[in-house]
């Protein structure tokens, strides 16, 4: 039996047959860095670079292609974000839904003095008042940051809530978009987030090692960047360069990653795409429903009916998460995540802290017998209670 992937909040997979194909035609045809020479190759290589630019850019909402610069991850541009950002003395709002990617960077900057910090709490089902977010601002408050929806939970925030309270308040905002670009409609100057941070790898349908940072025109001037060194742009002094993107570009840049990134943001931005999105929102929904009918079993987060991305988290009577993943693998095929998803204030937060959670995330290429089969194997799991 074939392998039923069930993962794709962390990695979306299959890829579309276009991502493959732009990365290995870029490796094979193309096979130089862009931006570092003047020869037809490295042309053609730069020309991808912006092209791809251009297209995530356009799909964020972002008023230009230079306000966006390509990272490793989405942890490499949440951090480029928060440490670019954060100055002694500051002080910073984050959530109990937010993932480690923002949680250790901010608590880092804490605990050695550099910051002070309110992490702001949630319900039951993982929601943040946007109330919640503005009674914690001070005088001194430099950046609000959210995850858009929970990894573990699924639920989505209020984010343009949040993200008027900032624009009123004058607080810069960091939009964690890592489940949810690619799956719900984003536009940056919409929501108001000064940054947003995703990868490439999840919603969006291109390979691992992408991500991308946007940054709201006027805030680049007030970050610093993490990374110094050779950016490509047309400069002959040893100063770093000040300016979107090429001032968080140094280094050469994966351009076959990156073709592949433009391949996959054309496939969600097709009509192709946006059905097969549609398709793994339906096919959640029927997981869902079918899960929170079994008995012995606990579903986690927003109740069927209520909007959230396709994440379900679940645990099962007498069993903790690990041996439950364990067991869907090993007798079912069927690949889950199990554990604490890098969200343990969350866990703490809902009481999964100890045995943790099991995780089925669904993906535009699974199908209803992959739902069909997972459900299954978790009722005959729970079969005796």
């Amino acid at each position: 039996m074939s392998r039923i992937y069930l993962d794709n909040a962390a990695t979306s997979w299959p890829k579309p047959e276009s991502v493959y194909r732009a990365v290995d035609q870029m490796q094979r045809t193309v096979g130089v860095a862009a931006s570092r020479g003047g020869y037809s190759s490295s042309m053609q290589a730069t020309q991808v670079v912006r092209q791809t630019r251009q297209r995530v850019a356009e799909f964020i909402g972002a008023k230009s292609a230079a306000d966006l610069a390509f990272t490793s991850s989405c942890t490499d541009a949440l951090s480029t974000a928060i440490f670019g950002m954060l100055n002694p003395g500051d002080h910073a709002i984050a959530t109990v839904v937010d993932h480690n990617s923002v949680i250790r960077p901010l608590m880092h900057l804490r605990d050695t003095g550099v910051i002070t910090l309110t992490v702001v709490d949630c319900n039951e089902q993982g929601l943040v008042a946007a109330k919640d977010i503005a009674d914690a601002i001070l005088d001194n408050t430099a950046l609000v940051t959210i995850t858009h929806a929970s990894n573990v939970l699924g639920t989505i925030q209020p984010v343009e809530a949040i993200g008027e309270i900032c624009r009123t308040r004058g607080v810069a905002f960091l939009l964690d978009a890592a489940q949810t670009l690619g799956h719900l409609p984003i536009d940056v100057r919409q929501i108001g987030c000064q940054f947003l941070a995703a990868p490439g790898h999840k919603g969006l349908y291109g390979p691992l090692g992408t991500g991308v940072l946007y940054v709201c025109p006027g805030v680049a001037e007030r970050l610093q960047p993490l990374r110094f060194g050779g950016s490509g742009s047309e400069r002959i002094d040893q100063g770093q360069p000040t300016t979107m993107p090429a001032m968080l570009e140094s280094g050469s840049q994966n351009v076959p990653a990156i073709a592949g990134l433009g391949a996959g943001v054309e496939f969600t931005t097709s009509r192709q795409g946006a059905d097969a999105i549609r398709h793994a929102d339906e096919l959640a929904a029927k997981a869902l429903s079918g899960i929170s009918r079994i008995g012995g079993v606990r579903v986690y987060g927003p109740a069927p009916g209520d909007q959230r991305i396709p994440v379900i988290a679940f645990s099962i009577k007498g069993y903790d998460s690990a041996t439950v993943a364990g067991i869907l693998d090993s007798s079912f095929q069927v690949q889950t995540r199990s554990g604490f998803h890098c969200a343990p204030l969350l866990h703490q937060r809902i009481g999964t802290d100890v045995d943790g959670l099991t995780r089925i995330s669904v993906g535009a290429f699974n199908t209803v017998g992959d739902v069909t089969t997972a459900v299954d194997a978790i009722r005959e799991m729970a079969g005796g209670y």
